[in-house]
């Protein structure tokens, strides 16, 4: 009878590993085409569709390209320029940094350079996702490999040329640097000197990076790369303001000198960024699912409309030092989907759910994968991160027809509070976190 019921259990579990195989064969499958699609429609925008000019103003038709690119970039050109004709919106570090790779050079080789940097990143975060995933089946780490290229995010920000995957790559990085390099004496200094670097291009956009600086600050038991980070942004900071200054001084003393009238394009800009710097709720179009869009939709204008974000900055920092020693993926994760929660953000930006989706499949991996001893979760909390990860996936892989805007919106919110909760839960018990990084010190 023993006999008759381990032959039953066999061919139960020989059932269910072909049936878990399939499943994955097809989200591979189903992946792999939607990654092809979305990374063609989104390097054509951003390389060759024209970022139309009209006389009636700036338009963002669904078939321009690198929209938010050249509004960078005549930012940055109008930042140095001997007299401005912009009210800035990004700090001065960042034009500083994005000077050199478009600031200078033509429309279309800033394009191309664009394109280079972003196919780095996301080449690096497609690896690094497949890597950390910890899926013991070589199709299932494809299907997380794949997984951030096939995001409707991912294809927004390459067609209209957002710094969020260039900065979601060096936010995981230097975070990842920070949690798991040996603490040795002589590479110190270097490493801390590359964190920091990493992490203050990152903070071009401060609103992604900004969470993810308390995990810089504790993660590595030292001051050292939060300091040098901070002092690097100064640095840039104060070469941006002195360079600017330098430029308009010398204008003021040469007769004659003025800036370049702006070209039709850029006098469309102008228009554009007008109205909706002098308008709160316009500047705030487009962003969902966020305290910043909901406190101006209560009526909350600028700057009142940032107290809810730095408040929950501020809750995390203070969750963020109790837990500093946990898995460094569910850091991540959680700060992530702080950032993306807190502030606004538009499509392009829910590229910040990614580290929770990996801190997820972590922790969903050790049961339904069959592994053993590698991360002791509960067998519920493992249930409820796959439920969690597919239920969280969905909203961000499926195109728009076929799930409306606003229900889209809600599914996001909801998966991402859900995800928030789960995450801080699996660090407050500690077992995913503990049980990790004694891996990664054997693995090492």
């Amino acid at each position: 009878m023993s006999d008759a019921s381990a032959a039953t259990d066999l061919r139960d579990d020989a059932d269910r590993w072909r049936r878990q195989d399939l499943a994955l064969r097809i989200a591979v499958v189903l992946l792999a085409i939607l990654a092809a699609w979305r990374l063609g429609a989104g390097y054509q925008r951003l390389l060759f569709a024209e970022a139309a000019h009209r006389s009636t103003g700036f338009s963002l038709a669904e078939g321009e390209g690198a929209v938010d690119l050249f509004m960078r970039r005549f930012e940055t050109r109008d930042f140095f320029a001997s007299h401005n004709h912009l009210r800035q919106v990004y700090p001065p570090a960042s034009y500083a940094m994005l000077w050199p790779i478009i600031g200078w050079n033509s429309p279309p080789a800033a394009r191309w350079t664009w394109a280079v940097l972003v196919t780095v990143a996301l080449g690096w975060l497609s690896a690094t996702c497949a890597r950390e995933s910890r899926a013991s089946r070589p199709l299932a780490r494809l299907a997380m490999g794949l997984l951030p290229l096939g995001l409707i995010a991912t294809s927004a920000a390459l067609a209209v040329g957002q710094v969020t995957p260039i900065s979601i790559a060096l936010l995981i990085a230097c975070t990842l640097r920070c949690a798991r390099e040996p603490r040795d004496r002589g590479r110190l200094p270097k490493r801390d000197a590359a964190t920091a670097a990493m992490f203050t291009v990152a903070a071009i956009k401060p609103t992604l990076a900004a969470p993810f600086g308390w995990l810089l600050l504790f993660a590595p038991r030292s001051w050292r790369p939060a300091i040098w980070a901070a002092a690097l942004y100064g640095l840039l900071t104060m070469s941006a303001d002195a360079v600017r200054n330098a430029l308009r001084s010398t204008a003021s003393h040469v007769p004659g000198a003025r800036s370049a009238p702006p070209t039709p394009g850029d006098q469309a800009l102008l228009v554009l960024r007008h109205e909706s710097i002098e308008n709160t709720r316009a500047l705030f179009h487009g962003g969902y699912a966020n305290l910043q869009n909901l406190a101006v939709d209560l009526g909350f204008a600028s700057p009142w409309s940032f107290l809810p974000p730095i408040l929950a900055m501020l809750a995390f920092g203070a969750w963020a030092w109790r837990h500093r020693d946990d898995d460094p993926w569910i850091l991540l994760g959680v700060a992530g989907l702080v950032a993306r929660l807190a502030f606004y953000h538009r499509v392009y930006d829910d590229m910040l759910a990614i580290p929770a989706l990996v801190a997820l499949a972590r922790i969903a991996s050790g049961m339904i994968e069959g592994r053993t001893g590698a991360q002791p979760v509960e067998p519920g909390t493992a249930r409820r991160a796959l439920a969690l990860l597919l239920l969280a996936t969905l909203p961000l892989l499926l195109p728009v027809a076929f799930v409306p805007w606003s229900v889209r919106s809600l599914l996001c919110a909801g998966t991402w509070t859900g995800a928030l909760a789960l995450l801080s839960r699996a660090a407050q018990n500690g077992s995913s976190g503990t049980a990790a990084r004694r891996v990664e010190g054997v693995d090492a």
